[in-house]
């Protein structure tokens, strides 16, 4: 850190900041001392207890005086309860700090996670998710005036002092101010650096640290306030204003945000769910809430944030694992592993957003055909027509529901309004129509049955390939795909013929009288009578690009459950949602309420997977029918500095969008290192990471290869040179915490390391391909201080002339 003199001004600022924290631990310790003492003087829970236990025994004269008490001091513990102030926790009790003034009067205001209000010693710590004088932290810089409108009145005032404030186990660690960035090291001492203080939006540990370091030395210098977690850091503070209105968005709606490596997107996703949840608690539950990331490394990060911010049991999850758990509930007896052998043009087919409009076509087709044999089958019956007029009765429901709920009327146990009751219906009648619907039942809930017919009906799939992507899907890909659709179908149903019609609802309904619930682990017919399965023959598989096509055709046929009743999420959060396919995408939005509470965060210079669909946010917004919403824009990027920001995106090339972001931070300058072979790599990449750990013992760094093979390589040699706190990483097992993590690029999506170091950045290993653009970009913009880039051969085409040229 560059540090400059402690003179007066900046001295002063130290002072002013110790000495309010001190006030305020001494005032919320007095008044959790007045608060036991009140808890003790009068215990309401005992009192309630005694007055239970007196009503069990009491004459039945006195029962209903003392139920009268016992109501009565409930209602004034639950009023006292109401009343005390929320809990403020002394070794961390705020992290930001106004000094407003207003009409000649001067106060001090203090942002934290809760409300405290003291008038006697003038404390005023207000909730940044509630009070409306915390949009002046977040909007306003110090020396701005201001103009807001409070409880209906007009404020007019000037910000004398904005900081953001690092308190931990009641010490003040850090203060931001423009006057510079204060850091307090482990001897007690203050450090200043002239450095605007740095905004950190996702990610851990960050600091402000600019270019200090020799060029062939890693590391740029400890500021002796370097977290041992490397879990996201106290950022409610340091969210900007762009950050705060997208927070703050209507609680209903979908919001789109689109932005650049470490622009803070997860960020805003995060607190966004923890700013709706505060607002309206009884809406958005913790159960109530989706969170979806690219992969379990993120999942269980992002689970050890969300209770910092005060929300306890909120599913975080992947699409791969949440699909497959609701397709297993959904849709029994298909296996749970996936078949690693499908064609590329298969599964890129399968992820193509003409399904969308495929799958609905052939939804509402399948509706009328059924209501179509219903009214045919009762067109000739004596009383056809009240069992019509009970089939209206059902509008607005799904077919599921619709035909569930004439099952049950025909049973008698219900009756429906303009059609009375069935029992009513003579018997040919009844008999009909008993038979009739449990066969539409049987045809509604065939949920394979309608993905291989989806899948397998070449003249539709290429009128929905042309519709959408003219030209785009080749009749060699699309008969690929209707074959192996064909093939995986007869190895769910070996009985079926090749080409099987699907019989339309008619008089065939006398054929089949029962309905049947879709196969489960008996219906099997690789299992022999001991249980065990036939290993000759071939085991049926789906393909990972199944679990959205299925759940997609329940959605629309009966829609998702939860137990017996709909899922249905208050609020779904996605982040990254670039590396889903559209089709997945309807399926997540699916399960949003009828409010439709959604936040998408994604970067389409950060896609790991070209082939799944995702083109750009305007047109997959087009594909899910949302073309009105708007996409917001994040245009700084907090987490790199410019140095990293400008290598990464000049590896993007002309995949870079046309308004890139920029990063307010310098530091130390990007370094190639060349070497003639990869155990010299290792070896001189061995002695960096000690000399690293000797001196920087906190920090984190990410040696990112492109392929697992190649991290397994490097794992090994740093191993044997005894490099400290060394971790393979391997299946997304990140500790989040001090050491090397080595590992390969697909892994690190959403994470970051203070120090990044790529390996093996050669021609062969990073072409000039778009893949490998957008791969060298997501493995570059994890470095939040310090890149290095090694090669043991020619480096990759993508490096700036000038980088390969001064390698060596």
């Amino acid at each position: 850190m560059l540090s400059f003199p402690m003179d007066e001004a900046r001295a002063r600022i130290i002072d002013e900041e110790e000495r309010l924290l001190r006030r305020v631990q001494e005032a919320v310790a007095q008044r959790q001392r007045l608060a036991a003492r009140a808890r003790g003087a009068v215990d309401y829970d005992a009192e309630l207890i005694d007055l239970r236990d007196q009503i069990a025994e009491a004459r039945l004269e006195d029962v209903a005086a003392l139920v009268a008490q016992m109501e009565r001091l409930q209602r004034v513990a639950e009023r006292r309860a109401e009343v005390s102030v929320d809990h403020v926790d002394p070794g961390s009790p705020y992290f930001g700090h106004l000094r407003l003034s207003e009409q000649d009067r001067t106060r001090d205001v203090m942002i934290g996670r809760s409300t405290y209000v003291d008038s006697s010693t003038g404390i005023r710590i207000v909730d940044w998710r509630d009070a409306p004088v915390s949009r002046l932290y977040y909007r306003y810089d110090e020396g701005d005036d201001y103009e807001e409108t409070f409880g209906g009145r007009p404020i007019e005032g000037e910000v004398l002092a904005r900081r953001s404030l690092a308190i931990l186990d009641g010490a003040l660690r850090r203060i931001g101010a423009p006057q510079g960035t204060f850091v307090r090291t482990d001897d007690g001492t203050w450090t200043v650096s002239a450095d605007s203080p740095a905004r950190l939006a996702g990610g851990q540990g960050t600091a402000t640290r600019p270019g200090a370091a020799s060029r062939g030395r890693l590391g740029v210098g400890s500021d002796g306030a370097r977290r041992i977690d490397k879990h996201l850091p106290e950022i409610a503070a340091l969210i900007d204003p762009r950050q705060f209105d997208l927070i703050t968005q209507p609680s209903s709606g979908l919001v789109v945000i689109h932005g650049g490596a470490g622009s803070g997107k997860t960020t805003i996703a995060l607190h966004r769910i923890a700013y709706l949840a505060f607002q309206e608690p009884s809406r958005f539950r913790p159960d109530r809430i989706l969170v979806v990331v690219p992969h379990p490394a993120l999942a269980s990060y992002t689970s050890q944030v969300l209770p910092s911010l005060g929300l306890n049991g909120v599913l975080v999850t992947t699409f791969d694992a949440w699909a497959l758990r609701q397709r297993m509930t959904e849709v029994r007896g298909l296996p749970r592993e996936h078949c690693e052998e499908t064609p590329s043009s298969v599964a890129r087919l399968k992820r193509h957003p003409a399904l969308i409009e495929h799958l609905a076509r052939r939804a509402r087709s399948f509706a009328e055909r059924i209501e179509a044999g219903l009214q045919r089958e009762m067109h000739d019956l004596p009383m056809g027509d009240r069992v019509r007029a009970a089939w209206k009765a059902l509008r607005g429901l799904d077919l599921d529901a619709k035909v569930a709920g004439m099952a049950a009327w025909l049973a008698g146990k219900t009756e429906l309004g303009g059609a009375g009751s069935a029992s009513a219906l003579d018997g040919a009648t009844h008999h009909v129509a008993t038979r009739t619907v449990a066969l539409l039942r049987r045809h509604v809930r065939d949920v394979v049955g309608e993905w291989a017919e989806a899948l397998t009906d070449r003249e539709a799939l290429r009128e929905a390939f042309d519709r959408e992507d003219p030209g785009g899907v080749s009749d060699a890909d699309l008969d690929g795909l209707v074959r192996w659709g064909t093939a995986r179908a007869q190895l769910f149903d070996p009985d079926a013929p090749a080409e099987a019609p699907r019989p339309s609802p008619g008089r065939e309904a006398e054929e089949d009288p029962e309905p049947r619930d879709e196969p489960g682990d008996d219906d099997d017919p690789h299992l022999g009578v001991d249980g065990v399965r036939d290993e000759d023959e071939e085991r049926p598989l789906l393909d990972r690009e199944d679990e959205a096509l299925l759940l997609r055709i329940v959605q629309l046929r009966r829609g998702l459950k939860r137990g017996s009743q709909p899922l249905r999420y208050e609020h779904v959060a996605v982040d990254e949602a670039q590396d889903l396919s559209p089709v997945e995408l309807a399926v997540l939005l699916g399960t949003a309420s009828g409010r439709q509470s959604v936040t998408l965060a994604g970067d389409v210079g950060q896609r790991l997977y070209l082939d799944n669909g995702f083109s750009d946010f305007p047109q997959v917004l087009r594909q899910l029918g949302l073309d009105h919403v708007a996409i917001e824009p994040l245009r700084i990027a907090y987490r790199s500095t410019r140095e990293v920001l400008a290598l990464a995106l000049h590896v993007l090339g002309p995949l870079a969008g046309p308004e890139p972001p920029s990063a307010p931070r310098g530091g130390a300058p990007v370094e190639l290192h060349r070497h003639s072979d990869t155990g010299a790599a290792v070896a001189f990449l061995a002695e960096a990471l000690r000399e690293l750990a000797q001196a920087e013992p906190r920090a984190s760094v990410g040696v990112i290869a492109r392929y697992p093979e190649q991290a397994l390589q490097f794992y090994r040699g740093l191993a044997g040179s005894e490099v400290p706190n060394l971790r393979l990483v391997a299946a997304n097992d990140f500790s989040f915490k001090p050491g090397v993590d080595v590992t390969d690029v697909r892994q690190v999506k959403g994470l970051e390391f203070d120090y990044v170091i790529l390996v093996e950045v050669n021609e062969a290993t990073y072409g000039t391909d778009d893949e490998s653009r957008y791969l060298l970009h997501i493995g570059a913009t994890r470095a939040a201080h310090q890149l290095w880039i090694l090669s043991s051969d020619r480096p990759s085409l993508l490096l700036p002339q000038s980088l390969r040229k001064r390698g060596w």
